[in-house]
């Protein structure tokens, strides 16, 4: 896996690449690319079991996640969800099963961090691996995606969400961005 530095123009482009070659991989297809939203969790060690409890009982895909996490380490789930449709990952102050997205498009990633380093960088992280792995090599979106700019929760133990951006970085997304979902809410990034 990649690892970015500071947040600079080094994870903007690697972004960028990304993008190029996803959109390379669907170019060739017959059809329309599937609308995505990326919707990336940050949590804690606090929250980490009652979340990947809640996803083995729900889908069992956690067998490669951590059972538990380091004093300072964090986690981040990128959903790839309907755009538009944050429903009740919206929900403060409720437990962290009922924060999670419904409807999934396709296989989410994960990825550990140490909590040192950024939310959105290791968002940017996330985000080109899953685009590599789940787009381009497994093909689970075989007429290509259309994405959205990715949003960023960042949640701390009980429910309190910190913050909620659009995290746009210096790239050029092929769909506009979701309306009224940054919190606080003159949150911007």
């Amino acid at each position: 896996m990649r690892v970015f530095g500071r947040r600079d123009r080094g994870a903007d482009r690697l972004l960028r690449d990304a993008l190029k070659r996803v959109n390379a991989h669907g170019a060739s297809a017959a059809g329309s690319p599937t609308d995505v939203q990326l919707l990336g969790q940050v949590s804690s060690g606090d929250d980490w079991a009652q979340i990947r409890d809640y996803w083995t009982r729900r889908a069992g895909l956690t067998g490669s996640w951590p059972t538990r996490l380091g004093a300072n380490e964090r986690i981040i789930n990128l959903w790839p969800i309907p755009p538009g449709s944050l429903q009740l990952t919206a929900g403060v102050g409720l437990k962290p099963p009922k924060r999670q997205p419904r409807k999934l498009l396709s296989t989410p990633a994960l990825l550990s961090f140490d909590a040192s380093q950024s939310g959105e960088d290791a968002l940017a992280q996330a985000i080109v691996s899953w685009l590599d792995d789940t787009v381009v090599q497994h093909n689970e979106y075989p007429a290509g995606v259309a994405l959205a700019p990715p949003i960023l929760e960042e949640w701390a133990t009980k429910g309190r969400l910190i913050r909620r951006v659009i995290v746009a970085r210096n790239v050029e997304w092929p769909l506009p961005a979701a309306d009224g979902v940054t919190w606080p809410p003159a949150a911007a990034s």
